[in-house]
């Protein structure tokens, strides 16, 4: 029996991704391959002239809408399944290239359609889309499906800081928000550690926020996840899905500080582990602080689980 044929496009996404194409790899009946969506530099002189010619007469930089990996996702012939995660960073060509290559083209929207609207402009080349967003759903008829807990571990009962929060590409609004809780935090005498990638801000140290011009990998996030008690995570505007913090916290059995209301829907919620809290004006108890995880039932943590998540989007058989 031949093997189903699995190609990922994506960006490398902290290397959460890279999670889900190992998950995939483990079953012996499919053939999976991956294409990052990055440039790795010209591979002969040839594209680097084309590049030159198309940014010189048409004002479109090659390089940055990944021109260069069509070749590469070609080389892998036809495919029974293409999944893309960020289709908007690709251009038309490219997504009917990808259309043409299989019988089941499938995205992943883990932004919001409403806050990235070229999302909305290239629905129709998908046979299925699926989105964490539930307005998303709704409007554009997409199927819903949470982000996944990718690891585990037991509860921490030493940590070296009680909150943690690291995000990236932030914008100056998140970034103010962060900046503001930090310093509730410190009039309250809690400890923290807060991470941001601004590369804008960079040289700015206030004493409440880190601040890199590099990305961290998600395996060393693990780390410093795994040294607090409580996640601090604030959503993007025009956006209510679920980020990969929740899930974090879900697996490492972490407390969780939010401002996404919607939070209190999903059935893991527990008020004793999740805050919700409104950003300009935050108000965290003693006791929320002070209090325990309360773990949750494995029976709900497996709906989350990545097994989980590759079986039912993949439609793979127990």
């Amino acid at each position: 029996m031949s093997k189903k044929k699995i190609l990922i496009v994506s960006p490398r996404a902290f290397g959460y991704v890279e999670y889900l194409y190992n998950e995939l790899k483990k079953h012996k009946n499919l053939e999976v391959n991956i294409v990052y969506l990055e440039f790795l530099g010209y591979k002969n002189k040839y594209q680097k002239v084309q590049n030159f010619f198309s940014k010189l007469f048409t004002g479109v930089n090659l390089k940055k809408n990944y021109f260069f990996l069509k070749s590469e996702v070609k080389a892998f012939g036809p495919q029974n399944e293409i999944f893309v995660i960020r289709p908007d960073f690709l251009t038309d060509n490219f997504l009917k290239a990808l259309r043409r290559q299989t019988e089941r083209l499938v995205a992943y929207y883990w932004d919001s359609a409403q806050r990235v609207s070229r999302k909305q402009d290239i629905i129709h080349f998908f046979h299925k889309i699926y989105s964490f967003d539930k307005v998303d759903v709704e409007r554009y008829g997409f199927e819903f499906i949470t982000n996944y807990i990718f690891e585990t571990s037991a509860i921490n009962k030493n940590p070296e800081y009680l909150f943690f929060n690291i995000s990236g590409n932030d914008d100056d609004y998140r970034f103010g928000q962060l900046e503001s809780f930090g310093k509730y935090l410190k009039n309250n005498d809690w400890s923290f550690k807060f991470i941001s990638f601004h590369p804008k801000l960079e040289k700015e140290n206030r004493g409440i926020i880190d601040v890199i011009d590099e990305i961290i990998y998600v395996n060393e996030v693990v780390e410093l996840i795994k040294k607090a008690k409580i996640l601090v995570e604030f959503q993007r505007k025009q956006q209510i899905g679920l980020s990969f913090r929740v899930f974090e916290a879900l697996g490492f059995q972490k407390k969780l500080i939010t401002n996404n209301t919607d939070i209190i829907n999903y059935d893991f919620y527990n008020p004793k582990n999740i805050l919700v809290v409104d950003v300009d004006n935050p108000i965290v108890p003693e006791e929320f602080v002070n209090s325990p995880y309360v773990c949750v039932d494995e029976n709900i943590l497996k709906k989350y689980a990545l097994e989980h998540w590759v079986n039912h989007v993949f439609d793979i058989e127990k």
